[in-house]
C-alpha cells in the first residue's frame, strides 16, 4: 500500500519553512500547507516583494515582541488584499494564527475560529485556499485530541463553538463543509496554474505536471481526508461500501460510472465522486501525468476499501493496463510500484512450515522495484520503488538458546535470520556481578560494551542462503563449555560494531544442576544430566525487591537449606509475597538464576521507536450477546525524536477479556495504510457482567466497556440459519423475526443489520504436527454488507448477501467461511434488542466427524460412531467408507521442542543423531509423519 505520506514527500507540495508553537497548529502548517505551488491569474507579484516587511516580522520576534510581530503581520496582510496578492495574503494569515495563539489568553482550540474572518475578507482562490487550511485545522485537532471524543455522545443540537464539547459527528461534518466548500467555483479554479506561490511553498523536482491547476491542489488535500477511514466506529448500521467492478475498470468508464448510496455522510463516497471529477477533467489531456496519478490513486483506494469477489486481480490486471497503456511515461513507476506491492503483500503471507507457494513473490516484488528504478530513477514511483528495495533488503536476526545446559556437552541455538549470508559469533564468560553492573541506560553504550567483552570462543558459520527475501530459521551447534554464566552474542559484521549493524545475545548458564517444585513448596534437586538426586546441596534463598530510589532491583539474603538424600528440601511457608531467587550449589557447581535479564537484539538499522494503539468502540455500554465493533489506530513515535506518525501493515492479536479479566476471544487484525484495523465479537452470554476490555497484546493497549443487562426487555430476537446447502459465492437469504414476551409480533421495527466474514479451518489442521498455528492468508474478518430494513406485519426481516470468499486463503487449508449476520431492532418505543446467526460456506459442501477418544484399549474398538452434516450442523446422508491402518511409532522417546522446527538444515541426521541423541532432528515427532503399517 502506498502511504500517503509518501505521496506528500514525492510530489511538488507547498511546505510552510516557519514552524509553529501549538502543536495542532504545527502539524496544521506542515500538512495543510503542503499546497502545490498555487498561482492563478490574479496572483502574479506586484512591485512590492514584501521583503522588508518580513524583515520587521523576523527582527521583532527574535526580540521576543510578538505583539509588535503581529502588528506588522496585519500590515502586510491588508497590503495582500490591496494588492491582489493571495500568496502574501495567505502567508500573512498563517503568521496571524501562529501570533495569536501566542499572545490571546482565550483557548487555542477557541482561536481556530479566527480563520472565520480571515475567510470572510477573502476572495476566490485565495478563499478556497482558506477554507481548505481551515478544514485541515478541524481535521489535526480531531486528530490530535481524537481520545476525548470517541466515546461522546452526540447532542440534539450542537451550535457552540466551544469545540472541547463537540461531537465526533459535528467534526466530520464541519471538515467536510468546509473541504466541499473549498473545491466550489471550480471553473476559476480549473484555470488557475500554479507557477507563482514562492513565498510559502518549496517546490518538488519534476512532480509540477501531477498537480497542473489549483483544483488539481485542492482536490487532492480534499481526498487526503475523504479517502480516510477513521469514521467507520461512528457510522450507523448502514455504510456505504464499494461493490461495483466498474470501480476498478478503465478511468473512461470508471469516470462515467453511478456510485449511489443511502449513506450520504460516508465520506468514502465522496471521495469517489471527487475521483471520478478528477479524472474527468484530465480525461483529454496532452500530457497524462495528473490522469495517471489521479488513476492510480483511485485504484489504491478502491482496492483498500472494497468489497468486491476477485478484486485482487482485477487491482492487479489494472494496474498492468495503465502500465502498458503508457510504456514510457515515468508516471507508471508508481503503477509498477503498487503493482510490486502485491507480490510484496503476498510473500509476506510465506510460512515455512505451513504455506510455501508465495515463497519467492518477495523476490519477484524486488525485481519489478529494481526495474522501475532503473527506468525512472527520479519518479514518485522510482522513489518509492528504491525505499521499498531498502526494506526488502534489511538483514533480521534473533538467537534461541536453552536457558541451561550441561557442561562440557554441546548445545543447541536456534537462529532465526533473514538476509544474511555469514553470521559471526562469540561466546562470552561472564559473572552475575558483572550483569548487574553493566549500565542499561543507555542502550547504544550498553551494545558497546557486550562487543568489548572478551569472548572464549569466536567462529563464524555460513547460513544456508535461498534469497528469496524471507525469513528462515535454524539450529546450529555450540561447542560444550565448563560450569559457569555465558552471554552468546552474535552479529552479521565481524568487527560486532554498532554501527550498521545488527547484534543478537542471549544468555545461557552452564550447569549439572536442576530442580523441580510442587505447588506444596516441595523443591528436589536433581542431576541435569541423569536426574539423579543431588544429596548435601546447598540453597540459599535471595528475596528481590525494587527500589523505587535507585530505579535498581536489590536482593536480600533470607534462609538456606541442605537437601536430604532425596535432594529434597521444603520452602518455608510465608505470608507475605516475596519475589525470590535461589542459589544452589553442589561442589564447585553453582546454578544461580537470574530470571530478569536473557535474550536481547540490538538493531543499529531502524531508531528505537514505541508503538501505541487507540481503541475505539462503537459504544460505551453493551448488553450480554450483543456485538461490538471495535477500530483500533497504531502510532508510533520515535525515542530519540519528537516524530510520530501511523503505523501501516502491523500485524497484532486483539483479545476480548471478560469481567474477571479473562480472555474470552482473540481476532488477528492487520493495519490499513492509515494504520487503522477493525474487528468486532459477539458479547459473551451467561457469564458475569461488569467491566470488560480490549487488549492489544502487541502494544500493551486496552481500552474498557460496560457490559450489562440495564433494562428489562419487552421483546426478544431470533434469527434462523439458512436450511439447505451452500456453495462460496452463492446468493444467501436469512430470516429474523421480533417478538414481544407478550406473544405478539413486532412489526414496522427498525432493522439495521451487518454481515461479517470470517475464516476458519479443520479442528484437525496441521494434525499430529509441532506447528499448529492458523495457515496464513487474510484471516481478518470482512464485513460483506450492511444496511437497513423493517419488520413485517408477522414481525419479520430477511437480510440478503453474497458469500463472497477470501480468496488469499488457501483451498488446499479447506478453510470454512462464516458469514456472521447481527442485527439491532429498534421498535417504536425506541427498545433496542439483538440477534445474530452464523452461516458457514465452504469448498466443499459436507463434513465428516469421527467421534472416538483419543486413546482407548484395542478390544475396546468394537464400533464406530461418524456423523456427516452440511457445514450448519444439519444431518446429511451419506454413504462413508472406512480405512482403519496401523500407524508405526518411533522406538524411542523425544525431549519435547523448546523453539519451533527449523526449516534449514545445516546438520545432517546422522551427524546431529550424533551430538544430541534425544532431541527431535526435523519432524519425526509428528504423528502426521509416522509411516503406516497394515490396514485392519
Amino acid at each position: 500500500m502506498i502511504l500517503m505520506g509518501q505521496l506528500q514527500q514525492l510530489t511538488d507540495k507547498l511546505y510552510l519553512v516557519y514552524k509553529y508553537p501549538i502543536m495542532f497548529i504545527q502539524k496544521l502548517l506542515l500538512v495543510i500547507f503542503l499546497l502545490t505551488g498555487t498561482s492563478s491569474t490574479n496572483m502574479a507579484q506586484t512591485k512590492n516583494d514584501y521583503d522588508k516587511n518580513w524583515k520587521k516580522v523576523e527582527a521583532f520576534e527574535k526580540k521576543g515582541l510578538t505583539k509588535s510581530a503581529l502588528q506588522e503581520v496585519l500590515v502586510i496582510y491588508n497590503l495582500a488584499i490591496k494588492d491582489g496578492n493571495d500568496a502574501q495574503q495567505i502567508k500573512s494569515c498563517m503568521y496571524q494564527i501562529r501570533y495569536r495563539n501566542m499572545v490571546e489568553e482565550d483557548s487555542q482550540e477557541n482561536n481556530i475560529f479566527f480563520t472565520d474572518t480571515l475567510i470572510a475578507k477573502a476572495k476566490g482562490p485565495a478563499k478556497n485556499m482558506l477554507q481548505s487550511m481551515y478544514a485541515e485545522m478541524f481535521w489535526q485537532y480531531l486528530q490530535n485530541n481524537r481520545w476525548k471524543f470517541y466515546n461522546r455522545t452526540k447532542l440534539t443540537e450542537e451550535k457552540s463553538k466551544d469545540i472541547t464539547t463537540w461531537s465526533i459527528d459535528k467534526f466530520y461534518a464541519t471538515i467536510t463543509t468546509l473541504y466541499k466548500a473549498s473545491l466550489q467555483n471550480d471553473a476559476l479554479l480549473k484555470n488557475t496554474k500554479l507557477d507563482g506561490l514562492d513565498a510559502i511553498i518549496i517546490k518538488g523536482e519534476n512532480t509540477r505536471q501531477l498537480r497542473p491547476t489549483l483544483y488539481d491542489f485542492l482536490t487532492h488535500r480534499a481526498l487526503e481526508f475523504f479517502m480516510n477511514d477513521e469514521d467507520g466506529v461512528i457510522k450507523p448500521a448502514y455504510q456505504f461500501k464499494i461493490d461495483d467492478t466498474v470501480a476498478l475498470a478503465r478511468a473512461e468508464d470508471f469516470s462515467k460510472a453511478s456510485f449511489k448510496t443511502k449513506d450520504t455522510a460516508s465520506i468514502q463516497h465522496r471521495a469517489l465522486l471527487l475521483l471520478q471529477e478528477l479524472i474527468k477533467f484530465h480525461l483529454t489531456d496532452a500530457n497524462p501525468d495528473a490522469l495517471i496519478d489521479a488513476d492510480l490513486i483511485r485504484l489504491n483506494f478502491v482496492n483498500s476499501n472494497a468489497v468486491i469477489e476477485g478484486k485482487g486481480k482485477l487491482y492487479e490486471e489494472a494496474l498492468l493496463a495503465v502500465e502498458q497503456k503508457y510504456p514510457n511515461n515515468p508516471a507508471i513507476a508508481q503503477a509498477m510500484f503498487l503493482r510490486g506491492n502485491i507480490y510484496l503483500q503476498r510473500g509476506q503471507q510465506y510460512e515455512a512450515l505451513t504455506k510455501t507457494e508465495n515463497q519467492y513473490e518477495i523476490k519477484r516484488a524486488r525485481e519489478l522495484f529494481e526495474t522501475a528504478y532503473a527506468r525512472f530513477p527520479k519518479s514518485e514511483g522510482g522513489i518509492n520503488a528504491k525505499n521499498a528495495i531498502g526494506q526488502i533488503n534489511q538483514p533480521s536476526l534473533n538467537i534461541e538458546t536453552e536457558k541451561v545446559n550441561v557442561p562440557l556437552q554441546p548445545f543447541r541455538s536456534l537462529v532465526k535470520y533473514k538476509n544474511i549470508k555469514t553470521l559471526y559469533l562469540r561466546v562470552i564468560k561472564t559473572s552475575r556481578e558483572e550483569i548487574k553492573s553493566i549500565d542499561r541506560r543507555d542502550y547504544e553504550k550498553t551494545w558497546e560494551f557486550y562487543s568489548t567483552m572478551k569472548p572464549v570462543k569466536s567462529w563464524s558459520i555460513n547460513l544456508p542462503d535461498l534469497q528469496d527475501y524471507q525469513e528462515h530459521t535454524t539450529e546450529i551447534k555450540i561447542d560444550g563449555l565448563a560450569n559457569g554464566t555465558y552471554f552468546i552474542l552474535a552479529s552479521i559484521d565481524p568487527n560486532f560494531s554498532v554501527k550498521k549493524n545488527m547484534l543478537a545475545k542471549q544468555q545461557t548458564y552452564v550447569s549439572n544442576i536442576s530442580y523441580i517444585h510442587t505447588n506444596a513448596n516441595d523443591y528436589y534437586v536433581l542431576d541435569r544430566d541423569n536426574g539423579q538426586p543431588l544429596a548435601n546441596a546447598a540453597v540459599q534463598v535471595w528475596e528481590s525487591k525494587y527500589n523505587y530510589n535507585t530505579s535498581k532491583y536489590e536482593e536480600d539474603k533470607l534462609e538456606k537449606y541442605t537437601t536430604d538424600k532425596n535432594g529434597f528440601f521444603k520452602l518455608k511457608v510465608s505470608k507475605d509475597y516475596r519475589n525470590f531467587l535461589l542459589q544452589v550449589t553442589h561442589g564447585a557447581d553453582e546454578l544461580f538464576m537470574d530470571e530478569n535479564h536473557s535474550s536481547y537484539n540490538y538493531n543499529s538499522y531502524t531508531p528505537q521507536t514505541e508503538k501505541l494503539t487507540f481503541l475505539f468502540t462503537d459504544r460505551s455500554i453493551y448488553r450480554p450477546g450483543q456485538t461490538m465493533y471495535f477500530k483500533g489506530i497504531v502510532t508510533l513515535k520515535e525515542k530519540e525524536a519528537s516524530k510520530s506518525g501511523v503505523v501501516p501493515g502491523f500485524k497484532t492479536t486483539i483479545q476480548l477479556k471478560d469481567a474477571n479479566g479473562q480472555k474470552s476471544a482473540e481476532l488477528v487484525v492487520t493495519t490499513n495504510e492509515f494504520g487503522s484495523y477493525k474487528g468486532s465479537f459477539k458479547l459473551p452470554e451467561g457469564v458475569m457482567n461488569g467491566n470488560f476490555s480490549l487488549y492489544d497484546t502487541a502494544t500493551k493497549s486496552y481500552v474498557s466497556f460496560s457490559v450489562e443487562e440495564y433494562k428489562r426487555p419487552k421483546f426478544f430476537t431470533e434469527i434462523q440459519k439458512p436450511k439447505g446447502t451452500y456453495r462460496v459465492n452463492d446468493s444467501i437469504e436469512v430470516t429474523g423475526t421480533a417478538k414481544a414476551y407478550a406473544g405478539n409480533n413486532v412489526d414496522g421495527a427498525k432493522v439495521s443489520y451487518r454481515v461479517v466474514r470470517k475464516v476458519r479451518y479443520p479442528i484437525w489442521w496441521g494434525w499430529g504436527g509441532y506447528y499448529r498455528g492458523v495457515p496464513q492468508g487474510n484471516n481478518e474478518e470482512m464485513e460483506i454488507t450492511n444496511g437497513e430494513t423493517k419488520t413485517d406485519a408477522k414481525g419479520e426481516f430477511k437480510i440478503k448477501f453474497k458469500a463472497i470468499p477470501d480468496e488469499s486463503v488457501d483451498k488446499k487449508s479447506q478453510p470454512t467461511f462464516y458469514y456472521e449476520v447481527s442485527a439491532d431492532i429498534t421498535d417504536i418505543n425506541g427498545e433496542t434488542r439483538s440477534g445474530n446467526t452464523s452461516v458457514a460456506v465452504a469448498y466443499q459442501m459436507l463434513q465428516l466427524d469421527i467421534n472416538i477418544p483419543e486413546t482407548m484399549p484395542a478390544d475396546s474398538l468394537k464400533n464406530l460412531n461418524i456423523s456427516t452434516t452440511n457445514l450448519n450442523d444439519i444431518f446429511e446422508k451419506a454413504n462413508v467408507n472406512v480405512t482403519i491402518t496401523k500407524v508405526i511409532s518411533p522406538t524411542k522417546i523425544y525431549r519435547e521442542r523448546y523453539w519451533e522446527m527449523p526449516n534449514q538444515f545445516m546438520m545432517s541426521r546422522n551427524e546431529y543423531e550424533g551430538y544430541f541423541p534425544y532431541d527431535i532432528y526435523k519432524d519425526e515427532d509428528q504423528q502426521s509423519k509416522w509411516p503406516l503399517g497394515r490396514k485392519f
